[in-house]
């Protein structure tokens, strides 16, 4: 790798020759800048952007930290981030956390040395604030911004850009109801998802609000994440076991897909014998068939809010601690 020892060497000045060409920010003799600038081109120098970055004190890349980069909801989230980004000459680096606090706690010890401008948050599981506070702040104070675009983390200090997942769910369980699809299951993590227990508590809101209890029966709380087997697993069991129910939100798409599979492989009819209704809007849904009836979450408005962050975060302090993005019930045919 060429160094700028080895570019000085060439020209015939000093390193801090070249890092002055380089920076541009302090003048140099014509004749010594056209000098390093033919060395640079000869020998092929690239300089270290993040070495750049930390001398800087304020560097050019945004972390994307996600819970499971295999959930389609943070593949749509990453397009759209990376292109807010790059109209504000900033880069977006990914790091997948496979469902790991400890890989969160490593990952933001070693944030302030990676020359990073700022690390977007997009994990929906409890965090235990406690043991990451701490290390959220200390990131913080060595002048990295931090977001969380999927939990609120506001009542500890972090803006956060969030999706209304409380009332997405309470969406698709009234449209249950209003269908007469009842009782309403609801399948999702919930003891170990921030996201899955408001997703619940939205759905309980509405079962409180129609006069009904909540079913343990009819709530599936899957520990293997929100891929089609959980869906399909848990569906597969309560029908096995005789369950009376019409209709099942589903905390994610996938979660929907799989519980779709599971009552067409016993032989029932969506959505005459049961609905279902999946979270998340992902476009392979409308090519399901049947369509998949969803709460559209939009992560085009929730890139955009970021990228406005990063624009106006020099100017000004940002206005809000919190900002909800509403989400919206998409009818299709398997509900």
């Amino acid at each position: 790798m060429v160094s700028v020892v080895s570019v000085a060497t060439h020209a015939g000045v000093s390193p801090a020759t070249v890092s002055r060409v380089l920076a541009g920010r302090v003048p140099v003799a014509t004749e010594t800048r056209a000098r390093v600038l033919k060395a640079i081109e000869e020998l092929g120098y690239r300089p270290n952007e993040v070495a750049r970055s930390l001398r800087a004190g304020r560097g050019r890349s945004v972390a994307l930290v996600t819970g499971d980069i295999e959930q389609g909801i943070y593949a749509t989230l990453a397009k759209h981030v990376q292109g807010e980004l790059e109209a504000l000459g900033l880069d977006l680096v990914l790091f997948n956390l496979g469902h790991r606090q400890d890989r969160l706690r490593h990952f933001l010890e070693r944030a302030p040395s990676l020359g990073l401008r700022g690390v977007l948050l997009s994990s929906p599981h409890v965090m235990d604030m406690q043991e990451l506070g701490p290390v959220m702040r200390a990131a913080a104070k060595s002048g990295i911004d931090i977001l969380s675009v999927s939990t609120d983390l506001s009542p500890f200090g972090f803006t956060s850009i969030v999706h209304d997942d409380a009332g997405g769910a309470a969406l698709a369980t009234e449209h249950l109801f209003a269908r007469k699809r009842t009782p309403v299951a609801f399948v999702g993590r919930i003891a170990t998802s921030e996201v899955g227990r408001a997703r619940f508590e939205g759905y309980r809101k509405i079962l409180k609000a129609r006069g009904h209890k909540v079913d343990p029966k009819l709530v599936w709380d899957i520990s293997q994440g929100y891929r089609a087997d959980a869906g399909y697993q848990a569906m597969a069991e309560a029908l096995d076991q005789g369950l009376s129910f019409r209709g099942v939100v589903a905390a994610s798409d996938e979660l929907a897909l799989g519980c779709v599979a599971a009552v067409v492989d016993r032989g029932l009819i969506i959505p005459g014998d049961m609905a279902v209704v999946g979270f998340g809007g992902l476009a392979w849904g409308a090519f399901s068939r049947p369509a998949l009836t969803t709460v559209s979450l939009d992560t085009a408005a929730i890139a955009e809010a970021v990228g406005h962050f990063f624009k106006t975060r020099e100017s000004s302090a940002w206005p809000d601690k919190r900002q909800l993005m509403p989400a919206r019930l998409v009818l299709r045919q398997s509900s």
